[in-house]
């Protein structure tokens, strides 16, 4: 599943896309990498990886935060007794933040931003229990679980008077799940307005807990333009749904992913969303060639992606 298996050599995540500018109008956290992977093995020292990302110029992570494995469990009673005591009781749902903690602490100590990438929905709470990318029975649950990280990591949140020797970061991007055009990631049909009603609460639910978070649409990818105006199409609206909107812009090159760009933003601005800020929430390059079975045109090497990378990052 290659938009949760991409390495951090070989992914870049632009943490906002804007007009071409002068390197030093660019901040710094417009540069991000995925933050799983190999960062979810057991053992792996966050802190020593956030230092080496720091020093190689990370601004950003994009850091899948999944619903299950904070709160597996509707209820204490269905936890096993052995394991009780990593549960903290958040408005009666059973909450492991540990996992959580340990990421967010070690971007925090490296001066790196967050962005929560919000997937997924614990069996209790999925429309289809046996689909792992199943969305919620009802978008409020999923709105109530993004409250719960906004409590714990937000401005106000209880991490940081818990964790005093963390300096504070709190966590104030919130993307709203991943790709829900492809069906193996957001499997309803049709998509766009299950997905719109997902958005929708999701913002209402982020913006009442701290009105100053973001609240950025799942990145799209292949012809996103299409896919943004049949979202609009559906239901979404330019206000009360999304801060800024996001694109993976997967292509063979760096002009073209720059052209994919420019065709949701005239989508956008033909649909009153023309303030709306893009987010480029993955972009990179196979580096399979030779190693993998795939024989597509855009599939390159370590050194190709490297020099993809940095060509689109300049574009």
């Amino acid at each position: 599943m290659r938009a949760f298996t991409t390495l951090l050599a070989a992914a870049a995540t632009a943490a906002l896309f804007a007009a071409p500018a002068q390197a030093a109008s660019v901040s710094p956290s417009f540069f991000g990498v995925m933050a799983n992977g190999p960062l979810d093995a057991p053992g792996v020292d966050l802190v020593n990886e956030g230092a080496v990302m720091k020093t190689n110029g990370v601004g950003t992570i994009r850091l899948p935060v999944q619903w299950p494995q904070l709160q597996p469990y509707a209820s204490f009673a269905q936890i096993p007794e052995s394991t009780h005591q990593y549960f903290t009781n958040v408005g009666g749902i059973p909450t492991d933040f540990s996992t959580t903690d340990a990421q967010i602490a070690a971007a925090a100590r490296n001066g790196i931003d967050v962005t929560a990438l919000v997937v997924r929905a614990p069996s209790w709470a999925a429309l289809k229990p046996n689909e792992v990318f199943s969305p919620p029975r009802e978008p409020a649950a999923y709105g109530r679980f993004l409250k719960t990280l906004i409590s714990r990591y937000g401005p106000k949140g209880n991490f940081w008077s818990a964790n005093p020797s963390v300096p504070k970061r709190a966590l104030r991007n919130f993307q709203i799940w991943n790709e829900p055009s492809l069906s193996r990631y957001f499997p309803v049909t049709p998509w766009a307005p299950a997905y719109a009603k997902l958005l929708r609460a999701s913002y209402t639910a982020v913006k009442a807990a701290d009105p100053g978070a973001k609240v950025i649409t799942a990145g799209l990818p292949n012809f996103s333009w299409r896919e943004y105006a049949t979202l609009f199409k559906a239901g979404m609206k330019p206000r009360g749904y999304f801060d800024a909107i996001a694109v993976h812009p997967f292509t063979g090159t760096a002009d073209g992913s720059v052209k994919i760009l420019s065709f949701v933003r005239a989508v956008l601005d033909a649909n009153g969303a023309r303030t709306a800020p893009l987010w480029v929430t993955e972009i990179s390059w196979p580096s399979g060639r030779g190693k993998a079975d795939a024989n597509q045109n855009w599939v390159t090497t370590e050194a190709g992606d490297a020099l993809k990378v940095d060509q689109v990052y300049r574009a």
